[in-house]
C-alpha cells in the first residue's frame, strides 16, 4: 500500500531502450532486494523500506520509515568527513508511507534530505476510487511513526492527513521529479540521477518506491491514443454515457466495471476462459450485473488494434469490432526489476554468476557427502584400511562415541543436531504456536523412532534386533525401498526368536505402508512431510530461512510431474528385487534415494528452497498425493478479507497458488495441491484470515493461534501445549 507514482515509471526510467536481461526462478513481484537487519541492501549506502522489501502494509511501511533513519544513525551512516563537499545525509526515493515516515525522521534529527516523488505523495492512494478504504492491518501491530495510520480511513481522510504531516513537519519534497538511476562514487558517495534535471549528490539513499512498476502494455496498434487508453480509473465521473472497454480479469478491473457499468456500456474484456483469483463480494457483484444486464464480459477475448471510434477484438477465435470511447487496461504492472538490478543490489530470486558458482558448490558437497563421505574416517585407521584419515578432529571423540569417527555418520550426527538446534532457535524466535508444534514434533520423532534411539541401542548393546525395526518403524515403502525385506537378523549363535522380529518388521511396513500412511493421510493430510519426516524435519528446521526461495510458476509445476515417473519406477524396481533381481535397485537408491535425496537436494538449500525432493521427487509425498484427493485436512480463508499481499505464496515453499483461493475465500486442499500442512501461510498472514481446518467459530481469537476445528484429534492434543503467543516483534520478524 505504500507504492507511489515514483514506483510506475522507474523500471522504464533505468532502462528507456532495452529491458535487463536475467533469469529468476520467482515470478516477478518475489523478486525483492536482499536486506539485513538495518534495512540496508548488498549496496553498502542503500536501504531499502517499505512495499518493495515485501509487505505491502500501510502500518509496516510507516514503521520502517521510523526505524531506518534510526539503523542507519547507529551504522554511523551519517558521518561527515567533510562538512562542505555539498551531498546530502540522504536522498529518500518516493513519497508513500514508508517515505514521509523516514523525512518525518529526518526532519527531528535535523539531517540534510530530499524525498524525490515522480507525481504526488501518496500517488497510489491519490489513484483509489473514490470512498474506497485505507486498511491498518495488522490491527495488533504498534504504529511507530509519526504518521496517523491507525484506524480504517477512506480516500479522502488518508490524504488529509498525509498532507497535515507534510504541512506540520515541513518535510522537503519534490515532486515531479522522476529518477532515472542510482550511480555509487565510492563509498557513502552517490549520485540520484532525475529526468531533466542535476543530479542530488548524497551519503546514503533509502528507495521507498514500492513494487508497482511500470503499468502493463497490450502491445497492440492504437494504444498510444492518450486521450482514451489509460491504466489507472481515477475517478468515475470522468465517464458518463460513453462505450467504455475494460481489460483485465483481476479485482481492480472487476471493480472498475461496477462502478462505471450504471452510467455508461461496459464490455469487459478477459484473455482467460473464467476468473480465477476474484474477491467473493467482487464476484458475486459481478454475476449479478451480468444477469441484470448491466456489463458485457468476454471471455477468450484478446484486443488487436484501438481506433478513435471502436475496438477490434478478437474473441474466441472470431474478430469483432466494438464501438469505443474509452479502453481502460487493468492488466496488472511491472514491478521495478530493472531499476533494483541498476543499483547493483542484489535480489532474491535472480541468478547471478556468483549464484551459480555458490549453487554448484553445494552440489559438488552434497555429492562428496552422500557419495564419497564414507570413505573418510575423523579418527586414526589401521594400517592398510580403505578408509582416509583426515587430521585435526580426533580431540572430538574424546567426549564423542567412536560410531561418528566416520565422515558420513558424523554428518548425520550434525544432521540431526540441526534439526534440534534450529527447532527451538525458529520456535524461540516467532514465539509461535503453530511453529512450535512443528518443530517439537520433528525434534521428537527424529531423535527417537528416526535416529536417535536406533543410534543410541547400536551405540550401546552393538547388533541387536530393535534397530532395524525402530528405523523401519516411520519409514514407509517407497520412501524406504527395502521395507519388504526380511532382514537376516538371526546369525550363528544368535536368538532364533531375531527372526520373529524380523518377520514383524516386514508385517508392519506392510501395514505402514498400505494402512496407516493412507488413513493418516485422510484425516490430518500430509502432516507426515512436516511433522515427523527426517527430510522435512531438516526442512523445516535448518531450511527454514530458504523456503521463499522455492521456484514457483508453470516450469516449476511442469517439473512436479516427474513424480508420475518415479512411482511407477519405484514399483517395478521393488517387484524386480523381491524376485532376486538387485541391480535396477542398486541404479535407483545411487540416483533416487541418494543423489535427487541427498546431494542434490540439500545441494541447493540455499539457492532454490528446501522442498526441492519433497516436491518434485518424493516417491513417499507423490503416494499421499494420490490419498490425498479424498483428505479432510484443509486451509480455510475468511471470505473477503484477503488484501493480495502474495506473502502466502511467496513463503509457499510448495508453490501453491494460496493467494487466488484465498481472494476467493476457498480453502487449499489436497485435491490440487501438494500442501504439507507446514502451516508457514497461516504465521505469515498479516490479515490472520488462514486457518488450519475450518473456519474458526467465534473471532477475535488469540493471536498466533489456529482454528483446530478440521483436525478434531490430533489438534487439540498440540492445543494443551503451554507455549507463548506471538506479540508485535515476532510479527515482524515472521514478515
Amino acid at each position: 500500500m505504500n507504492s507511489n507514482g515514483q514506483a510506475e515509471k522507474l523500471a522504464k526510467a533505468s532502462s528507456p531502450k532495452k529491458k535487463k536481461a536475467y533469469f529468476a526462478t520467482v515470478p516477478p513481484q518475489e523478486i525483492l532486494p536482499i536486506i539485513d537487519s538495518s534495512y540496508q541492501s548488498s549496496v553498502s549506502g542503500i536501504f531499502v523500506i517499505g512495499d518493495v522489501t515485501g509487505i505491502p502494509l500501510v502500518k509496516i511501511a510507516a514503521n520502517h520509515g521510523a526505524e531506518v533513519i534510526e539503523r542507519m544513525e547507529r551504522k554511523k551512516a551519517f558521518e561527515r568527513h567533510n562538512e562542505d563537499d555539498g551531498r546530502l545525509d540522504v536522498v529518500i526515493i518516493g513519497g508513500g508511507p514508508a517515505g514521509l515516515s523516514a523525512a518525518i525522521e529526518a526532519q527531528k534529527k535535523n539531517l540534510t534530505y530530499v524525498v524525490l516523488e515522480r507525481s504526488h505523495v501518496a500517488n497510489t492512494v491519490r489513484g483509489f476510487p473514490p470512498g474506497k478504504k485505507v486498511y491498518s492491518e495488522p490491527r495488533f501491530l504498534q504504529n511507530k511513526s509519526e504518521l496517523q495510520v491507525e484506524g480504517d480511513r477512506e480516500k479522502s481522510e488518508f490524504l488529509e492527513m498525509v498532507d497535515q504531516a507534510i504541512h506540520e513537519n515541513q518535510l522537503k519534497i519534490k515532486e515531479g521529479v522522476e529518477v532515472k538511476r542510482i550511480r555509487k562514487q565510492g563509498d557513502h558517495d552517490f549520485e540520484v540521477e532525475v529526468e531533466n534535471g542535476k543530479p542530488f549528490p548524497a551519503r546514503n539513499v533509502i528507495v521507498a518506491i514500492g513494487r508497482q512498476g511500470e503499468a502493463r502494455k497490450l502491445e497492440v496498434p492504437g494504444e498510444d491514443k492518450a486521450h482514451k487508453v489509460v491504466y489507472r480509473l481515477h475517478t468515475p465521473k470522468d465517464y458518463h454515457d460513453n462505450d467504455v472497454l475494460i481489460v483485465g480479469g483481476g479485482n481492480s478491473a472487476i471493480e472498475a466495471a461496477l462502478m462505471l457499468m450504471n452510467d455508461n456500456r461496459v464490455t469487459l474484456s478477459y484473455r482467460r476462459d473464467a476468473f480465477f483469483r476474484l474477491k467473493l463480494d467482487n464476484r458475486q457483484a459481478l454475476e449479478a450485473a451480468i444477469d441484470e444486464g448491466k456489463l458485457t464480459v468476454l471471455f477468450e477475448s484478446n484486443v488487436q488494434e484501438i481506433h478513435d471510434d471502436a475496438v477490434n477484438i478478437e474473441v474466441q477465435g472470431e474478430p469483432q469490432t466494438l464501438p469505443n470511447d474509452n479502453v481502460l487496461v487493468l492488466i496488472g504492472t511491472l514491478p521495478p526489476v530493472d531499476f533494483l538490478l541498476d543499483t547493483g543490489m542484489e535480489l532474491d530470486g535472480v541468478w547471478t554468476t556468483k549464484r551459480v558458482i555458490y549453487c554448484t558448490i553445494g552440489i559438488l558437497v552434497g555429492y562428496f557427502v552422500y557419495f564419497q563421505s564414507k570413505h573418510f574416517s575423523l579418527t586414526p585407521v589401521a594400517e592398510g584400511s580403505e578408509q582416509i584419515f583426515i587430521p585435526g578432529f580426533t580431540w572430538l571423540f574424546s567426549f564423542l562415541h567412536a560410531r561418528f569417527s566416520n565422515l558420513y555418520s558424523f554428518y548425520y550426527l550434525l544432521y540431526f543436531t540441526g534439526i534440534l538446534g534450529f527447532g527451538l532457535y525458529w520456535g524461540f524466535r516467532y514465539k509461535n504456536r503453530l511453529i512450535w508444534r512443528r518443530n517439537l514434533s520433528n525434534i521428537f520423532f527424529n531423535w527417537t523412532l528416526w535416529w536417535g534411539l536406533p543410534t543410541l541401542l547400536v551405540s550401546v548393546w552393538g547388533k541387536n534386533p530393535w534397530t532395524p525395526l525402530l528405523t523401519r518403524s516411520l519409514n514407509a515403502w517407497p520412501l524406504n525401498m527395502t521395507a519388504f525385506d526380511l532382514d537376516p537378523i538371526a546369525g550363528q549363535g544368535e536368538p532364533s526368536w531375531w527372526t520373529a522380529v524380523a518377520v514383524f518388521g516386514v508385517i508392519w511396513a506392510v501395514f505402514l505402508t498400505f494402512v496407516l500412511l493412507p488413513v493418516f493421510t485422510l484425516f490430518f493430510g500430509k502432516y507426515y512431510c512436516s511433522h515427523i519426516c527426517s527430510c522435512g524435519a531438516l526442512a523445516e528446521t535448518v531450511g527454514s530461512s530458504f523456503r521463499h526461495r522455492g521456484p514457483k510458476g508453470d516450469s516449476a509445476r511442469w517439473i512436479e510431474r516427474f513424480g508420475y515417473v518415479v512411482i511407477p519406477l519405484a514399483v517395478l524396481v521393488t517387484i524386480l528385487h523381491l524376485m532376486g533381481i538387485n541391480t535396477p535397485l542398486g541404479y535407483y537408491n545411487s540416483l533416487v534415494g541418494t543423489f535427487f535425496a541427498g546431494a542434490l537436494a540439500i545441494g541447493v538449500y540455499p539457492f532454490l528452497g528446501q522442498r526441492i525432493w519433497c516436491r518434485f521427487w518424493c516417491p513417499l509425498a507423490f503416494w499421499m498425493n494420490f490419498w490425498g484427493r479424498w483428505s479432510r485436512f484443509k486451509i480455510s480463508s475468511e471470505p473477503g478479507k484477503c488484501i493480495d499481499c502474495n506473502i502466502c505464496n511467496q513463503y509457499c515453499q510448495m508453490g501453491i497458488d494460496i493467494k487466488s483461493r484465498a481472494l476467493q475465500g476457498l480453502p487449499v486442499t489436497l485435491k490440487d495441491s501438494p500442501c504439507v500442512g507446514c502451516a508457514e501461510c497461516v504465521v505469515r498472514c498479516p490479515m490472520e484470515i488462514l486457518h488450519l481446518g475450518e473456519l474458526p467459530a467465534n473471532k477475535p481469537y488469540p493471536a498466533g493461534t489456529d482454528a483446530g476445528v478440521g483436525n478434531t484429534v490430533l489438534l487439540p492434543i498440540l492445543n494443551s501445549i503451554d507455549i507463548p503467543k506471538m506479540n508485535d516483534k515476532s510479527l515482524e520478524e515472521r514478515l
